[in-house]
């Protein structure tokens, strides 16, 4: 799923198993993280409770990266470019039940019915 805002970008990915661990193993082979430092920095609402905010696990901000670095060299940098300073990335997973993003102003948390 995507759609553009004016000059923002909003996509929604869908990944197997396999398919995030493939794409996890690509990120860490060009940014290899021996010390776990990749969760230090991690973008995160705070607008949230705590219970309500990204989990900040291991695997799930791996993926997050990981997935902004490949839309990131998909991009061709002579029409434009994205920062991760600028950036956020939630991930939904058994870890994280929310889905957490801000569009037109407004802090939004999809939380599904199945996991209340």
């Amino acid at each position: 799923l995507y759609t553009r805002y004016i000059d923002r970008i909003y996509a929604l990915y869908r990944f197997t198993h396999d398919e995030a661990r493939e794409l996890i193993q690509r990120y860490l082979t060009e940014h290899p993280d021996p010390n776990n430092e990749n969760i230090v920095g991690y973008p995160n609402r705070k607008c949230w409770p705590r219970d309500s905010r990204m989990r900040l696990m291991r695997h799930d901000v791996n993926l997050g990266r990981a997935v902004f670095w490949e839309i990131k060299n998909r991009l061709p940098r002579s029409i434009t470019t994205i920062e991760w300073e600028h950036s956020f990335v939630s991930v939904y997973s058994k870890d994280n039940p929310n889905l957490l993003f801000s569009m037109c102003g407004f802090e939004i948390r999809i939380l599904p019915k199945c996991r209340m």
